[in-house]
């Protein structure tokens, strides 16, 4: 059964790989909390999620999840986010050290198989790729992902699907879809790519769509939920 879809707020950040921002002793892990901290303080917050590209280690992808769309968006017309913005580019590659390198999206998330481990629940890695719909029939490439997630919930590594439509366009392509697939390993998930299961179905993801950017796994090992005394 689909869960409601909630806002979140994908933050692509060109974070250099040998940032250490995942241990709060060092000044790199100080700057990060503060960055957090100031996501976890803006108002309707539920939970921040985050992790390291696996193909791209100089690539991190921070999600918030709020409860309101509109709430993230006075966040970004805000004084905060632009010191926080100014911050971060302290962390980024050397080629990437303007705010101007952060890529900022919303998608309606919703979940698609019953707890779901991806997207900062447990799973080591999640796969993800956002797809183009076709805008007819409206709502083609929702059956087909309905219909793709009872299929791949059953392959061996899997730990549950998740998906939503991006608000903004990506490319210029104006209806997109985003999904994340928690897996047991990258390896686990490329393996069933090369399986006659998957040669036998994978023509379903190619119905109603004009194909698929930014596929690739993301490990988010770290997060935050609101506390008691918020709810």
């Amino acid at each position: 059964m689909t869960t409601p879809a909630v806002p979140t707020q994908m933050i692509i950040l060109p974070i250099k790989a040998t940032a250490t921002i995942e241990d709060v002793s060092t000044p790199d892990g100080q700057l990060w909390t503060q960055i957090l901290d100031t996501l976890e303080a803006w108002p309707g917050f539920q939970r921040l999620y985050w992790g390291r590209h696996v193909e791209e280690p100089d690539v991190t992808e921070l999600h918030v999840v709020r409860d309101t769309l509109q709430q993230h968006y006075s966040l970004l017309s805000s004084p905060e986010w632009a010191h926080l913005s100014q911050k971060l580019s302290n962390l980024f590659t050397p080629e990437s050290t303007s705010p101007s390198a952060i890529t900022v999206r919303h998608a309606q998330m919703s979940d698609f198989t019953p707890y779901p481990q991806g997207l900062g629940k447990g799973a080591p890695v999640t796969g993800t790729a956002i797809y183009l719909a076709v805008e007819d029939p409206e709502d083609g490439w929702e059956r087909v992902w309905a219909l793709w997630t009872t299929l791949i919930s059953r392959v061996r590594g899997c730990l549950g699907c998740s998906g939503g439509w991006v608000v903004e366009p990506v490319d210029g392509h104006p209806k997109c879809y985003t999904v994340w697939v928690g897996w047991e390993s990258v390896e686990v998930h490329d393996a069933y790519h090369y399986t006659k299961d998957f040669w036998k179905k994978r023509v379903i993801l190619g119905l109603h769509n004009l194909g698929w950017r930014e596929y690739g796994h993301v490990a988010f090992t770290e997060g935050r939920s609101r506390r008691a005394g918020r709810l």
